[in-house]
C-alpha cells in the first residue's frame, strides 16, 4: 500500500509546488501590469491635460481676479459707449450684460432694446427679467414690467407678476399697465 500512496503524495507535492510558483508568477504579472497601466495612464492623461490647456489658452492668469476685473471693466466701458451712441437701451438701473454678450444682438442697430421691448409689451432678455423681479429695474417704467414679463412666462402669471411689481416698486396693481 505504501507504494500506491507514494506516487499520489508526489503528485500532490508537485501540484502544490506548481500552484505556489503560479501564484507568485500571477502576483508579479498583476503588479507589473498595474504598474504599466499606471505609467501609460499618467503619460496619456498628462499629455491630454497639457494639450487641452495649451490649445484652449488656459492659463492661471486668464482665471485670476485681476484678469476678470479687467474684462468686466472693458465690458462696462463698451456698454457705456453704446449707451452714449443710443444703441444700448436697457430697462435696468444698471444695464444688463446679456445683450452685449449675446451673438444675436451683435449686428443690430440697437444692441440692447429691452427698454423698447417693455414699453411695447414685449418681454426683455432673461437677465433683465430676473433683475426686474429682484427690484433692480428702472422704476420710471415699472408699471409696464408685469405685462411685458407675462408675454414671456404666460398671461396666467400676470396677477402674480403685478403683486411682485407692487412689492418691489410700490406701484399699486391697478396702476400697472
Amino acid at each position: 500500500m505504501k507504494s500506491t500512496n507514494q506516487p499520489e503524495a508526489s503528485i500532490q507535492n508537485l501540484s502544490q509546488y506548481n500552484k505556489n510558483i503560479m501564484d507568485k508568477f500571477t502576483k508579479k504579472k498583476a503588479l507589473l501590469g498595474a504598474l504599466v497601466l499606471f505609467v501609460i495612464g499618467g503619460v496619456v492623461g498628462g499629455a491630454t491635460m497639457a494639450m487641452s490647456s495649451f490649445s484652449m489658452g488656459h492659463t492661471a492668469e486668464k482665471y485670476s481676479t485681476d484678469y476678470n476685473k479687467e474684462v468686466a471693466s472693458e465690458q462696462d466701458d463698451a456698454i457705456k459707449n453704446l449707451i452714449t451712441e443710443g444703441r444700448y437701451k436697457c430697462c435696468l438701473e444698471d444695464p444688463c450684460s446679456y445683450c452685449f454678450s449675446d451673438l444675436d444682438h451683435q449686428d443690430r442697430e440697437l444692441v440692447c432694446d429691452c427698454l423698447v421691448d417693455i414699453m411695447n409689451g414685449k418681454a426683455p432678455c432673461g437677465e433683465c427679467i430676473g433683475e426686474i423681479l429682484e427690484g433692480k429695474g428702472n422704476f420710471l417704467i415699472a408699471e409696464y414690467f408685469a405685462t411685458a414679463i407675462a408675454e414671456e412666462v404666460g398671461n396666467e402669471q400676470l396677477p402674480a407678476l403685478k403683486e411682485i411689481i407692487t412689492s418691489k416698486y410700490g406701484i399699486p396693481v391697478e396702476e400697472q399697465i
